[in-house]
């Protein structure tokens, strides 16, 4: 099906002369740079969006603007996004760059080092047609396709082709009786979300394991009766882990390294209470929690929510899972505006 990856093509490309030129700075940049010198090609530029240019490098290279770098390269260049936004106005800048230059998001691993390139594609794809024929709606179907076909190419229209709204991917969640159990519950934007939507609710778990976002849940979420809070990943098994301080909505075990932080399962935490909801967003840990949680999925069939985004092998090995532990659920997928292909779930249903 697909006879060429972004990184063949910038490779291609770059031999022909063509420069390569990237967009934002960061952690993102660092992961773009080290795939293009796997490939033998260096960057020739970087530049930042309006109002973020000011005097600075990145990896020897001066941080410009895109005015700048189109007046030095014109049509030649080939524009690679670093970085992942949902943000409105980001979103917009970046429509505004695709008209002006030949753009791409490259799709690299939030967690993990599998690159989902065409090597890696082929090597699933009889995984990846397995999930693509349990799911359950056309929807999900085109998003699947699309999201594949964006990790493969960079091209952002495809995100642009399946994207729904959140309320519309949303709406694939019932009145559900039971805990609520929020996994990477961040600052309680979730929280806030969902609880309105689920009025038969027994309460509220939410798991969150940095102590900043921590204290912002539980002032965001004050309101809320019945919220029990855990400061703790979310894992297979419980054990003590190290992490770090104050690293945001990217904590995960093992980064920082300076700092005991417990884990917890979904079993143990619900300790046999009926759940009506679990929403999945723990950086790169689903499947781990999805095994921590087999009980519980296997006795109460809930709604799940997934994120799929954060490794390459979610979009088959999260889905699997699931029916191995409860094979009567329905499986479908849906994108909410983001670029490159984050913020893409599995919403799991009970099959009755």
């Amino acid at each position: 099906m697909y006879k060429q990856d972004l990184w063949s093509y910038l490779k291609e490309q770059s031999g022909l002369g063509r420069p390569v030129v990237l967009y934002g700075t960061g952690n993102g940049a660092d992961k773009i740079i080290a795939q293009l010198e796997r490939i033998g090609v260096s960057p020739s530029a970087i530049f930042a969006s309006p109002g973020f240019v000011r005097n600075r490098d990145f990896r020897g290279l001066k941080v410009e603007g895109f005015e700048d770098c189109l007046a030095r390269y014109g049509d030649s260049m080939i524009v690679l996004m670093c970085f992942g936004s949902s943000r409105p106005e980001v979103l917009s800048y970046v429509d505004e760059l695709r008209g002006r230059c030949e753009f791409y998001a490259p799709d690299v691993p939030v967690y993990g080092n599998n690159l989902f390139d065409l090597d890696f594609y082929n090597t699933h794809v009889d995984e990846l047609e397995r999930v693509r024929t349990i799911l359950a709606d056309e929807q999900s179907v085109r998003t699947f396709d699309d999201i594949i076909a964006a990790r493969i190419t960079g091209d952002v229209k495809y995100l642009k082709d399946c994207e729904v709204t959140q309320e519309e991917a949303d709406a694939l969640v019932s009145d559900c009786r039971g805990l609520f159990v929020d996994l990477g519950a961040y600052n309680g934007d979730t929280v806030q979300r969902y609880a309105p939507m689920l009025p038969s609710s027994d309460g509220i778990i939410a798991v969150e394991p940095d102590s900043r976002n921590m204290r912002k849940l539980k002032e965001n979420t004050s309101d809320f009766s019945s919220v029990e809070y855990v400061q703790a990943f979310v894992s297979d098994k419980e054990e003590t882990v190290l992490t770090g301080r104050n690293l945001g909505r990217g904590t995960s075990a093992g980064k920082g390294s300076n700092i005991e932080l417990d884990t917890v399962t979904i079993d143990g935490i619900t300790n046999g209470r009926p759940v009506g909801f679990i929403k999945f967003d723990v950086e790169g840990s689903e499947l781990a929690a999805l095994n921590g949680g087999a009980e519980t999925i296997a006795a109460y069939k809930p709604y799940m929510n997934i994120a799929c985004y954060h490794r390459s092998e979610d979009l088959f090995a999260l889905p699997l899972k699931v029916l191995d532990i409860n094979p009567d659920y329905k499986i479908y997928m849906r994108h909410t505006s983001s670029v490159p292909a984050w913020d893409t779930c599995f919403y799991v249903l009970p099959s009755v």
